[in-house]
């Protein structure tokens, strides 16, 4: 399902998507000190204030009638697939535009892992970073924008407001659609697709964030590679799950051990 022969045909550029909350900021600050330009209509968070507006449009309707961020284009109404392509491909165009068509280039908004299949088919050559944070941490975070947008949508019901359901509920969201982002990227984009844990990138002197940034950049310096890595280190609020009562933690630790597991944080 393309319409390329109306639109350009963009190649290349580098995404970052997450569950809100997951430091995409600091990786879209190391990208930059690499050389990217990650546009530059943003919001406080980097965020590209271009993309909301088309996110808003596919996000709920996808889930609605999918009920997963792996899904495919063929399984959608025609009319809601077009709308998102070129949608997507003209966000691609203003950021090229506000950047005067760099080389390296990209943006992030946290809900792009959202429409996967999406940016796959409407950017070719595009790379995606998948970040992810203890999904622990994401459960007790204030930022809950992912889960006020799309938790009905997805599910047929609102998320509790009681704070310990909320959380087990934040817990299972995050590692369901997680988990789901995981295989539709590995699945449409393959190498393109790089899964980044910010407890690693974060760590000073990440080796993880050096190999992504060179797979990204192979013509990447030293001192330009050692900046974005330090755009990025000693990051704090890691591991505030340490302080809940035991039973609370083992709690939410069952309600998200598939995510937890498969991504190595328990």
């Amino acid at each position: 399902m393309s319409d390329s022969a109306a639109s350009p045909v963009l190649i290349g550029p580098v995404l970052i998507g997450a569950t809100g909350g997951s430091g995409t900021r600091a990786i879209r600050e190391a990208l930059i000190a690499a050389g990217f330009f990650m546009g530059e209509t943003v919001n406080h968070a980097g965020d590209l204030r271009h993309a909301p507006p088309v996110l808003d449009q596919l996000i709920n309707p996808v889930l609605e009638r999918t009920g997963s961020l792996d899904y495919r284009l063929a399984d959608l109404p025609e009319a809601l697939a077009a709308t998102g392509l070129s949608g997507l491909r003209d966000v691609a165009v203003k950021v090229r535009e506000e950047g005067n068509g760099p080389a390296l280039w990209g943006w992030k908004n946290p809900r792009l892992m959202f429409v996967l299949p999406f940016l796959a088919e409407a950017l070719p050559g595009l790379r995606f970073i998948h970040v992810v944070r203890d999904g622990r941490d994401i459960a007790l975070s204030d930022n809950r924008q992912q889960i006020d947008r799309h938790f009905a949508a997805r599910h047929g019901h609102a998320a509790p407001k009681e704070p310990d359901a909320l959380a087990l509920a934040a817990i299972r969201f995050w590692s369901e659609t997680n988990l789901e982002a995981l295989a539709c990227g590995q699945a449409l984009l393959g190498e393109r697709y790089h899964l980044l844990r910010l407890e690693d990138a974060t760590a000073p002197d990440s080796p993880v964030l050096a190999q992504l940034l060179q797979a990204l950049r192979p013509d990447i310096d030293a001192a330009i590679l050692t900046a974005a890595q330090q755009a990025v280190a000693h990051r704090p609020g890691h591991g505030r799950w340490r302080d809940l009562p035991a039973e609370r933690l083992a709690a939410l630790e069952e309600a998200g051990r598939p995510g937890l597991t498969r991504f190595g944080y328990i």
